[in-house]
């Protein structure tokens, strides 16, 4: 009825207008007509007429907007029933006089912000009001009006303009139109200046390096660019322009003979000059411009073709491969002017999570709820700093997937995120389990089964994990950071196994380097690597490829004064800077550093009577008046603990965890050790000197006894299921098998 009215009220003026007005009169429900059908669907119109429904009757508010189909989408992709939020609704609360929505988001923003669905309440259901209002903007983004969807362009080329362009029948074969329909790409979610920057650069004369990391969706915003300069929508100098794709690898691959590939490359570069319609993108522009590269320099044909001005390039680089390569290639440089990509904000990631989500759900016939993007989201953004967005989300959620599709999971939860995000970054405690929990809650008691004595670091390091795993703490530093003060052998190292062992699963959680190695002029160069030399870091590679780790520097004290600058950013900001310019997140690390200075003045204090806080208030002195550390790098640290040399009984305790070892790495022979209060008293006695502390006890253990138990086993006196026992001898390091009951 609406339209027939419109129609005939429009009649009229189009019949004075002549025969135009009667052609406009006839296009006119062509046109119109789709933008009708949305709003009586889910426009302006529809929303009207729900206000009008639920401000006639606000006790059944609720109730009747869950039955919409925006109102299923939110109970569907929140993981909710109608019953359950009906229960916890109060519609007495809720207001609408003269409320007129616009969106299904401002109608769930009014709902909360009126009360109807207290924060109380929906947090006891396992859901929020953000989780609501986030259900809502993603239904919005689903079901925008046509015109906000996409520009609508009725101007097309036509034939004549098609007829001035020339043929390109050879570029054709080595590229591909970046403005071809697709099955699935994400559209271009903020960083529409991106985009507009490209269109004045081009249209100025200059051709583009279009900069960003990997993963920061510079191809989405070329994918926008070719789509609009294909519709027409770019200015009149790249209106219906091709943006094709160069395929090098292709060139490249064809011949091994450098003047064929030459001769190609200028034939192509001459018919997309000439073709007046072309610009090229090159994906990796230094492959052709640097000779180190992949053995090809065609420097001086870019050059040529780019002064006539009539050859335009949109090049894709990150800013590593841009400074190393093409900023120092002067005769290529003075051609291009840089766009910078950044890459978008928490927000419009989401955004892009939610257009990627909703085409997943429809191919794959699963549900993704809203949770489950916020948790990839948050996730990602705390976990993985090697990728910036969207790339790193879009990765969790194709993970997330093809889990639940293995797991014949239909409805993707946090539970099926947090798995995936732990997998990749081997981080623990993404989410905590009850048995993790109880680790956690117990985790003195758990070290000081593998460790003996120096209670103090025990105490910190627990404190410190359990702040960390509830959130507690700064988010921004390392998860802790301790500097461990102490003579050899008393302990040091073997903290930062057990705690490897405890917290991280493994020992080889163990990122360790001795800084004695590293006390040279190129100390920090072989950390973080070198630009000059195209040579990676160890320090830096080793983070990246364990983020969650525990980070152990042995003998910090030699340290060069540059490595001290180094780690002064690592514990103090949680990252640090490779040699390449990329900033290498650390704030998953546990950091301990270890040190034998002062060793000797520890040693004498014990001696005089000191302990607790008053020992390590005077070592702390101590090497702050000799100059072995800085106020400022001691400070950085969380905590510094003193470790005092191992007591007679202490000795005894080690000695039995080091035979405890040996008996499990017999076991697995399936025999049997017996340990004695003999052995354990004689390998303590032996087995500790002053000056190197318990670390002479372990070469026993594992020389001495090792040496006793391997030739018996090699000449088979020993077999397995053999029960043997350890004879202490009454001379120094003399000890003898005794085998228990036969075989």
């Amino acid at each position: 009825m609406t339209l027939f009215i419109a129609g005939t009220l429009t009649l009229i003026p189009a019949f004075f207008a002549g025969f135009a007005g009667l052609i406009f009169w006839l296009l006119l429900p062509a046109i119109g007509l789709p933008y009708y059908l949305f709003s009586e669907k889910f426009g302006q119109v529809f929303y009207d007429h729900l206000a009008q429904h639920l401000a006639s009757s606000p006790q059944t508010a609720p109730r009747v907007l869950l039955d919409t189909a925006p109102g299923k989408f939110l109970l569907t992709h929140t993981g909710q029933t109608a019953g359950a939020l009906l229960a916890v609704s109060d519609s007495a609360k809720l207001s609408l006089a003269g409320f007129r929505p616009v969106n299904f988001s401002r109608l769930i923003d009014r709902f909360i912000d009126s009360g109807v669905w207290p924060e109380v309440r929906l947090m006891e259901m396992g859901v929020t009001s953000e989780n609501l209002k986030a259900a809502s903007a993603w239904w919005d983004l689903l079901h925008l009006p046509p015109k906000d969807e996409e520009k609508l362009s009725y101007s097309r080329p036509g034939i004549g303009l098609e007829l001035l362009f020339g043929y390109t029948p050879q570029l054709n074969q080595y590229s591909s139109d970046l403005s071809a329909p697709r099955e699935f790409s994400h559209h271009l979610v903020g960083r529409q200046e991106v985009v507009s920057r490209i269109e004045r650069s081009l249209s100025g004369g200059s051709s583009v390096i279009l900069v960003g990391m990997p993963g920061v969706g510079k191809k989405t915003v070329l994918l926008e660019f070719a789509r609009r300069a294909a519709a027409g929508e770019l200015g009149p100098k790249l209106a219906y322009q091709r943006v094709l794709e160069f395929d090098y690898n292709f060139l490249l691959s064809e011949s091994i003979d450098l003047n064929q590939k030459k001769a190609t490359l200028s034939r192509l570069f001459s018919e997309s000059s000439s073709a007046g319609n072309i610009v090229l993108v090159f994906k990796d522009l230094h492959r052709l411009t640097n000779h180190e590269v992949e053995g090809v320099d065609f420097t001086d044909l870019f050059e040529k073709y780019l002064e006539k001005r009539t050859l335009r390039i949109i090049a894709i680089s990150s800013r590593i491969e841009y400074e190393r390569f093409i900023s120092q290639n002067s005769r290529l440089r003075k051609f291009f002017e840089i766009v910078e990509a950044t890459p978008p904000t928490k927000e419009q990631a989401l955004e892009i999570l939610f257009d990627s989500a909703a085409y997943w759900e429809r191919h794959k016939h699963m549900i993704i709820t809203v949770q489950a993007l916020t948790a990839i989201l948050e996730g990602s953004d705390r976990y993985i700093t090697d990728t910036p967005f969207p790339e790193k989300a879009l990765e969790i959620l194709d993970q997330a997937l093809a889990y639940s599709e293995q797991q014949k999971i239909q409805v993707i939860t946090p539970e099926e995120v947090n798995l995936v995000i732990g997998e990749r970054t081997g981080i623990p405690f993404a989410r905590l389990t009850e048995k993790e929990k109880n680790i956690l809650s117990n985790l003195e008691s758990a070290m000081h089964e593998g460790l003996v004595g120096q209670d103090a670091a025990v105490s910190l390091i627990s404190k410190s994990l359990r702040a960390a795993s509830v959130n507690v703490r700064d988010e921004s530093r390392p998860l802790g950071s301790f500097l461990f003060l102490g003579p050899t052998g008393v302990g040091k190292t073997q903290t930062a196994k057990v705690l490897a062992r405890i917290y991280y699963g493994s020992e080889k959680e163990i990122l360790r380097f001795d800084m004695a190695q590293y006390a040279g002029q190129d100390g920090v160069s072989r950390l973080i690597g070198s630009a000059s030399r195209n040579q990676p870091g160890i320090l830096t590679t080793a983070i990246k490829n364990k983020p969650a780790s525990l980070l152990l520097l042995d003998e910090i004290e030699k340290a060069p004064p540059q490595v001290y600058n180094l780690f002064l950013t690592l514990l103090d900001e949680g990252f640090i800077t490779d040699a390449q310019g990329q900033k290498i997140i650390c704030r998953h690390l546990f950091v301990i550093a270890t040190s034998n200075a002062g060793a000797e003045f520890i040693r004498q204090q014990v001696l005089s009577g000191a302990d607790g806080s008053s020992l390590q208030q005077q070592v702390v002195e101590h090497v702050l008046q000799n100059r072995i550390f800085s106020p400022e790098f001691l400070n950085r640290f969380d905590g510094v603990v003193v470790y005092t040399p191992l007591s007679r009984p202490e000795l005894l305790q080690v000695a039995r965890l080091m035979l405890t070892d040996l008996v499990a790495s017999l076991q697995k022979k399936n025999i049997r050790l017996e340990i004695t209060d003999e052995l354990a008293q004689k390998v303590s006695s032996e087995g500790y000197q002053p000056e190197l502390g318990a670390r002479p006890m372990r070469r026993i253990v594992d020389l001495t006894l090792g040496d006793l138990l391997g030739s018996a086993i090699l000449k088979e006196e020993i077999k397995s299921g053999d029960k043997v026992k350890i004879i202490p001898g009454n001379a120094p390091d003399t000890y003898s098998l005794q085998i228990l009951n036969g075989h």
